[in-house]
């Protein structure tokens, strides 16, 4: 079988985005050039894997990621307002309480700066985190500025999270996984591929979701959901406020969720959030967002050979990322 590396490097990623609304929208936040108006940095730092900038404004603190000498927000929190989701497409991601409303065991690949299971952590009780971040300095940020919780039941992990998942016993560990693992503006590749989602669907509880965090713009979406068709039995797509994002929940068991049932979850946990979840409900896809002919995503190498290949993928998107299709 002949692998053809398709090579999306970022100016060919943002030439596949539609208008430039869709840029702002491109890898986890807006993109812009530098430090803006009235905002100071707090802290510069440098890993092997990322260029972080940390700066606030007013009450505001904002994570960047920079590439190119483009900054990308990872992060952004509210210090006077610090239980609230600050950024619209963390916001949508949580259409997956929307599906699985109980979940109370949280696994965060892509951590970041912690808003997405800080929040959740806070607002609902019982809750348990699993955060993992491949790079030490973006975990010491995100607990130096941007109030992540010190609690025994919120644990914070430095790892890749596919060798995470893989060293994770198979079984009921997980009510819900929230894949929002960018390497500046790419997603590596090894986290994108059906055995990758086969393991998380081996880890999820009963009744348990994943939800991915994906733009529908680029020419790897419709491969993106042709792989996560072929392991999960139900996948339920939503719309970001303005429409330039996609958070897709999947669901280890098969959930029609039909718009009556969809909307009654909704308002069992409107009294959760701070913001309008009815709304969310509303923007769910009706029919596929994407053309077919999808391909599915092959790990493409030997499973003994994983941590190599884990290493090769993160490092080769630094500069752009080669994603092969079968």
């Amino acid at each position: 079988m002949v692998v053809r590396p398709v090579r999306l490097g970022r100016r060919a990623l943002v030439r596949g985005l539609s208008g430039l609304g869709a840029v702002a929208a491109f890898g986890p936040g807006r993109a812009r050039g530098g430090v803006g108006s009235g905002e100071r940095v707090l802290e510069r730092a440098r890993s092997d894997y990322n260029e972080i900038v940390v700066t606030e404004r007013d009450t505001v603190r904002t994570m960047y990621f920079v590439a190119d000498g483009t900054w990308y927000i990872e992060s952004r929190w509210d210090t006077a307002h610090p239980r609230s989701l600050d950024l619209d497409y963390t916001r949508t991601m949580m259409a997956g309480f929307l599906v699985r409303p109980e979940a109370r065991r949280l696994c965060m690949i892509g951590f970041g700066g912690g808003q997405i299971s800080t929040y959740l952590f806070e607002r609902i009780d019982g809750m348990e985190v699993d955060g993992v971040d491949i790079d030490p300095e973006v975990v010491r940020l995100a607990r130096t500025y941007f109030g992540v919780p010190h609690d025994p039941r919120y644990r914070t992990h430095v790892a890749d999270g596919r060798l995470f998942v893989e060293r994770t016993p198979a079984g009921p560990r997980f009510d819900m996984i929230v894949l929002d693992a960018f390497r500046g503006v790419f997603v590596p590749y090894h986290l994108k591929t059906r055995q990758f989602y086969e393991a998380l669907r081996a880890r999820l509880a009963p009744g348990g979701v994943v939800v991915a965090n994906l733009h529908h713009s680029t020419r790897m979406y419709p491969h993106d959901r042709a792989t996560f068709d072929a392991v999960f039995p139900s996948c339920h797509a939503f719309a970001s406020e303005r429409g330039l994002q996609t958070t897709l929940v999947a669901c280890r068991d098969a959930e029609p969720l039909g718009t009556f049932e969809l909307r009654r979850r909704a308002r069992s946990v409107a009294g959760i959030f701070d913001f309008d979840v009815l709304g969310l409900a509303s923007r769910r896809y009706r029919a596929p967002n994407y053309p077919p002919g999808g391909r599915i995503l092959e790990d493409g190498f030997d499973p003994a050979d994983l941590p190599e290949a884990v290493e090769r993928h993160n490092r080769a998107c630094h500069d752009d990322c080669p994603y092969p299709t079968h």
